[in-house]
């Protein structure tokens, strides 16, 4: 029983199992957003869709420390005391067979949710999309997250495609999904984007002296840190105007204006970041809040959308 805990708590660790969680509300996002304008709720494919998001996600955070523990330079002790292979001694051999497990589990859900749909090509399209970004965030010539298009790539496909594909999902039997439907599922999942972005962009800040070493050119090296900083607080505030657009534009239930009440809050919880940016002591506060906003705008929503059913 030790030993099975053990290894569970390993692989709780290299796939970063614990940040799972953060799927399902832009999936609950997606089903609520189809409720409230289509009048169409959450149907059987759901649940396949959920399990290939799930396992992917652990896949690719079991790729990325692989990448990032082959990838990183000696010159700095990142191998040994930050990466979890490293740390933990464990065999690379096992963590890339751990990688491939996942990702057949994935990519067989995927397959399974891309037949119920009679192998519908935008669904293949997206998922295939999906799968490139996820592998190739940390592998390959010119990784993305080596890149300053990293943050705005990685966040516009986890906080506008999940989504989108789980609304698509939902409206599948209906004819209603259109170029239009598209178009308001990126406006009511920009603050998912947004607040997704600025966690990457506080971690690249946070990461900066490291990230060099180890060759990579992120947003942050281009910017410096004060104007990333400065940038984190533009998107932030944009964030919370956004909210009001979509409940003024009937886009978003009246609900979360319950978020923007908050703000005040936010920002003062994030005053420690704005002083000084530590992977250690201050990124664990810009990523509680960014995380806490991104959990509680799905559930206000859906709140929303349920009141808005009986009243």
């Amino acid at each position: 029983m030790t030993i099975i805990k053990t290894k569970f708590k390993l692989l709780w660790e290299l796939g970063e199992i614990y940040t799972s969680p953060l799927n399902l509300f832009l999936i609950l996002l997606g089903v609520s957003f189809s409720t409230y304008h289509y009048n169409h709720t959450w149907n059987w494919r759901i649940i396949l869709y959920i399990l290939t998001i799930i396992f992917f996600h652990v896949a690719v955070n079991i790729f990325n420390n692989y990448m990032d523990y082959k990838n990183a330079s000696d010159a700095h002790d990142y191998k040994t005391k930050s990466n979890i292979i490293g740390r933990e001694n464990l065999d690379l051999a096992a963590v890339k067979k751990t990688f491939l497990f996942f990702l057949g589990l994935a990519s067989f859900f995927g397959l399974l949710l891309v037949w119920s749909t009679n192998f519908n090509l935008i669904l293949l399209g997206l998922g295939i999309l999906g799968f490139y970004v996820g592998l190739f965030y940390s592998s390959g010539p010119k990784p993305l997250n080596s890149l300053p298009i990293a943050e705005t790539v990685t966040s516009l496909f986890s906080g506008f495609v999940i989504p989108l594909i789980s609304a698509y999902l939902c409206l599948y039997d209906d004819a209603s999904f259109s170029f239009q439907t598209v178009k308001l599922v990126f406006f009511v999942s920009l603050p998912m984007v947004v607040m997704m972005f600025n966690n990457l962009l506080a971690n690249n800040t946070c990461d900066l002296e490291e990230d060099i070493v180890n060759g990579r050119k992120t947003l942050v090296y281009y910017l410096g840190k004060k104007k990333a900083v400065q940038l984190f607080k533009f998107v932030f505030i944009f964030n919370f105007l956004w909210l009001i657009l979509l409940v003024y534009l009937k886009l978003a239930p009246l609900l979360i204006l319950i978020l923007v009440i908050l703000f005040p809050k936010y920002w003062k919880n994030l005053s420690p970041y704005f002083e000084v940016q530590d992977k250690q002591k201050t990124f664990p506060v810009a990523l509680k809040n960014m995380a806490g906003i991104m959990m509680l705008y799905p559930i206000l929503y859906t709140l929303g959308v349920v009141f808005a059913q009986f009243f």
